[in-house]
């Protein structure tokens, strides 16, 4: 479906669901709005911070359970995105960044901040690369479109991804699952739940992620897309009759792989025909591995006069390290070498009343540390061409004599940094009934955010740019003194207030329209490229309007959800060429955009034996005028992108599947085939040819077989059916002289076991 024929679908889905509280006025059974428990059921979220019916949360959101995820073959962030619609994740050369609602960072340095956050369990992670790690033992993914920033933290401007464990139950019990394919896929995950006393259990689960390289490699490097992941949870839980709750959760995580598999195509492009994209090239051995520790803890206790406290808190210790292939014109094949150390400290109390009185309130204290160390830099493995084996500057070669002519095993610019992020906020929100049906919500935050950073970066221009330069070759005078010593100091404060104002209508039990605003922060930061004292920008914001509506229509067996929205963004962070950092690429405020959607959801249960669900989203996003930015190009080339579509920002975006279920005498069959189609979008803020990704279908299929009153089901799957050749980044590397290109995984199939005690 193309977008220009989505649009009418979509408006006249979501006219559809606004007329839709009449409907369900009419059919109203007189259950509770909060819990349409017939027919689809009920899913129970937190997205408000407090447990609520998805469908009756006045939220714009997808919704994942653990069991959905699994039968769908998603383990990490980046599965994800190719089920949901509004959720597009970007591979980054060992790191990636999240998109939802054409909003994202796509800074993944050690200054940048998401715009779209990552939670488990409402821990947050500032890196970038933490996407990688898989989730296993899932309760649910909540999928928050638009700010949070009043509730979830300032950063949170495009939206969350919330993901939400198990916690441990007051019973015992197992389960575990075996998955084998190609690529010599082998997936195990295994977990057992033990009550040890009256209200005391702990809980302990695993997962291990392994396959080959999805991409051969021409080139000393191993085949890359490769998966090797192995993580470890203990928990436990204690519930008290005096309304105290004590919960711990310790996990560790080990990732160990090659590294992305990275293609190569001419600067300016046209794009390369990669075909089916198996087989890339390489100059020097990549690899990313993480090692990380993560302590979780909450303490809840519910009081007299109807008032909760909750303090929650966390620790967590990365250690990331990632080579790239940085092999470009200079005559050595290179590495990017990078480390980043971070300690990661979250803690947050909230108070809050019951719900159901007249006023329901939270309020609260979040703070927010981050200690990073930052290691990295461009390194030369060995020398080739002149420099090299069997060149006049190559060992036993006639001008071998002359000094700095090898630059191997050295760095040709080196940054070691200390970094200190530390956010304090205060906030508060509440609902208040103006009447039976229509509710009046109002919240605030305000946030302090510092950044400092400490240290220098060392340039050796022989090592970087050219061996005879220290020897004034070819003219006299034309090399500096080496090595450079840059600092890399910097230091920001910023304090920033973020808001929400919503009005709640439920003109009938399963049926809720809601209209609110919000305002969303993404704090700042600076630049240093290692050449040029650091520069400061501003913080980005947000003004986001909302109107929605949520419908369970013929005793829950439909529910009809639409949304429609508006951004009014500004301060857009946008990296760009520029004197400021020695012609360097920094990050700046470039000016604004301008943002408008529409989105709409149909799940259906068609019979006892037949569910269909379906999601669209449209997506304008256009920038401001009077907005030029710096290409990379030497000289720079000022280029004017007043007008143009927003990075990561597809204009029509659908999925949809069915299941249906096949009762047999001894068992049921249940078949399963789901996609999700992208219109094109482009992968940079220049919307040229060579950065764009074409628009594209992915398909999965899945059949699985569970015996009656049997502790075991299995299935079968094949994942991206016709095996399309997606891009999962592009990027102008000007550094390199190329363009740079990574693909979402190739078809893959096997079959999975699981059993359940």
């Amino acid at each position: 479906m193309k977008a220009k024929t989505a649009v009418p679908f979509l408006l006249g889905a979501s006219l559809f669901a606004l007329a839709a509280p009449v409907q369900a006025q009419e059919a109203a059974t007189g259950t509770d709005a909060a819990k349409p428990a017939e027919g689809l059921g009920e899913i129970v979220v937190t997205a408000n911070r407090v447990a609520s019916s998805a469908q009756d949360t006045p939220i714009a959101l997808n919704v994942y359970t653990g069991a959905a995820l699994a039968d769908q073959g998603v383990n990490t962030v980046r599965d994800l995105a190719q089920i949901d619609p509004s959720v597009n994740v970007t591979n980054s050369t060992g790191a990636a960044y999240v998109a939802v609602r054409g909003i994202a960072s796509t800074d993944v340095t050690e200054i940048g901040d998401p715009s779209v956050p990552i939670t488990r369990d409402g821990f947050f992670v500032n890196r970038s690369f933490s996407i990688s790690s898989s989730f296993y033992d899932v309760a649910r993914i909540e999928v928050l479109k638009g700010p949070q920033g009043t509730l979830q933290g300032r950063n949170s401007t495009g939206g969350l991804v919330s993901i939400v464990t198990n916690r441990p139950e007051m019973r015992t019990g197992a389960y575990g699952s075996i998955e084998a394919g190609n690529y010599k896929t082998i997936n195990g995950e295994a977990g057992v739940n033990v009550q040890l006393a009256d209200g005391f259990a702990v809980r302990a689960s695993g997962t291990i992620l392994s396959h080959e390289g999805y991409r051969k490699s021409a080139g000393p490097a191993f085949d890359g897309d490769d998966e090797n992941f192995k993580s470890g949870r203990i928990q436990a839980l204690y519930k008290g009759g005096n309304g105290l709750s004590l919960w711990v959760s310790y996990q560790h995580d080990s990732r160990d792989v090659n590294g992305d598999a990275q293609f190569r195509g001419p600067l300016g492009g046209p794009m390369p025909d990669f075909g089916k994209a198996r087989t890339f090239t390489s100059f020097a051995p990549t690899m990313t591995k993480l090692e990380s520790d993560r302590v979780r803890w909450e303490a809840a206790y519910s009081a007299d006069l109807g008032l909760n406290f909750i303090y929650s808190g966390g620790y967590d210790s990365a250690d990331w390290r990632n080579r790239l292939d940085a092999t470009s014109g200079y005559p050595a094949n290179r590495q990017f070498r990078q480390q980043e150390t971070p300690k990661t400290w979250n803690h947050e109390f909230r108070v809050s009343n019951n719900k159901g009185g007249k006023l329901f309130f939270q309020a609260g204290y979040f703070y927010f540390q981050e200690k990073n160390v930052v290691n990295s830099g461009i390194f030369n493995l060995d020398m080739t061409g002149a420099f090299g084996p069997g060149g006049p500057f190559g060992p036993g070669g006639p001008l071998s004599f002359l000094p700095n002519v090898d630059q191997s095993n050295r760095y040709g610019i080196k940054f070691d940094y200390n970094i200190l992020t530390r956010s304090q906020a205060l906030f508060g929100q509440i609902e208040y009934k103006m009447t039976d049906q229509l509710q009046l919500s109002l919240g605030g935050r305000y946030t302090w955010d510092k950044k400092v950073r400490t240290g220098n970066a060392v340039l050796s221009l022989p090592a970087l740019a050219f061996p005879l330069c220290g020897n004034d070759f070819p003219n006299p005078g034309s090399c500096p003194p080496f090595p450079l010593t840059t600092p890399g100091n910097g230091n920001l404060n910023q304090g920033q207030p973020t808001w929400h104002v919503g009005l709640n209508y439920r003109p009938a039990p399963g049926t809720l329209v809601y209209a609110k605003y919000d305002r969303g922060y993404k704090s700042g930061g600076f630049n240093s490229n290692g050449s040029a004292p650091s520069v400061d920008y501003g913080p980005e914001k947000l003004d986001a309007f909302e109107i929605g509506t949520k419908n369970s229509l013929m005793g829950n067996t439909l529910q009809l959800n639409a949304a429609v929205f508006y951004f009014d963004y500004k301060g857009y962070q946008g990296s760009q060429f520029t004197d400021a950092t020695s012609s360097g690429s920094g990050v700046f405020n470039v000016g604004s955009a301008k943002v408008f959607g529409i989105e709409g959801s149909l799940t259906a249960l068609a019979s006892k034996t037949t569910r269909v669900n379906l999601n669209a989203a449209y997506l304008h996003t256009k920038f401001g005028d009077g907005i030029r930015i710096n290409t990379g190009a030497n000289p720079p080339v000022s280029v004017d992108i007043s007008g143009n579509r927003l990075p990561n920002a597809p204009e029509f975006t659908a999925s949809g599947s069915i299941e249906q279920d096949l009762p047999v005498s001894f068992g049921t069959f249940t078949a399963r085939i789901d996609a999700k189609y992208s219109s094109d979008f482009y992968y940079g803020v220049f919307n040229t040819v060579d950065t764009r990704s074409w628009d594209y279908v992915l398909a999965n299929a899945n059949i699985k077989f569970t015996p009656n009153n049997s502790f075991w089901e299995i299935s079968a799957y094949v994942r991206n059916v016709f095996d399309k050749q997606v891009l999962a980044y592009a990027t102008q590397n000007f550094n390199a002289g190329s363009n740079t290109y990574q693909f979402q995984a190739p078809r893959t199939f096997g079959v999975r076991g699981s059993v359940k005690f």
